[in-house]
């Protein structure tokens, strides 16, 4: 996403070791833009929110005839949507009253809570059943907007990223074109509407 020049080099080497002919690298914001499509849309600035797993990029863009110009990058290397599954794991942990886990437990509890974050996506409850290894029975209901309130400060720490790397490239909200996501966990609803509401417009989907 943002090596540096010797990086960059070290690809392109490495790919002409496996044979590949290399044309040009794209950094990731500029392909997720083009994969959008963006190339060919109006020109202006526009922002790639990025929210993967385990990390959070912000990415300001100057798109002009069809070329991007990178203005100023931000993130949190360790924020992601894997923060969101570990905050949902220790709510089943709490709620449910459970001692300290084994290992096999632990996995399968991060598993359920990962799923439950996925289906709140389209749903307005879940309900979180399983068994443990101890013959313990967990079985709980958890609505979005619970879900959505456990973890507001994680969304709210990404937004600040963006106002910070706003500032950085010396613009302003009003200054933005366009939002693009990248990145499993911006399917989250709740990301989607802090997004909108940051911005005042809709991001592309």
């Amino acid at each position: 996403a943002y090596f540096d020049d010797a990086q960059r080099q070290a690809t392109k080497d490495a790919a002409k070791l496996a044979g590949i002919h290399v044309l040009r690298l794209l950094n990731e914001p500029t392909a997720a833009a083009i994969a959008y499509g963006l190339d060919n849309a109006p020109e202006g600035i526009y922002a790639a929110y990025d929210l993967g797993g385990g990390t959070f990029d912000i990415s300001i863009l100057k798109l002009n005839k069809g070329v991007f110009e990178v203005l100023s990058t931000g993130g949190d290397s360790e924020l992601g949507g894997d923060d969101f599954d570990h905050r949902l794991f220790c709510w089943i942990v709490e709620e449910a009253g459970l001692k300290p886990l084994s290992p096999e437990d632990t996995r399968l509890l991060m598993t359920r809570a990962r799923e439950a974050k996925e289906r709140l996506s389209a749903r307005a409850r879940v309900t979180i059943n399983t068994l443990l290894s101890t013959g313990e029975k967990i079985n709980l209901e958890l609505t979005a907007k619970a879900f959505e309130q456990m973890t507001h400060h994680l969304v709210c720490k990404t937004m600040q990223q963006v106002k910070k790397t706003l500032k950085d490239a010396q613009l302003t909200v009003n200054d933005i074109t366009g939002i693009i996501l990248i990145g499993g966990a911006t399917r989250m609803p709740h990301v989607r509407r802090q997004i909108q509401k940051l911005f005042g417009k809709k991001p592309y989907a």
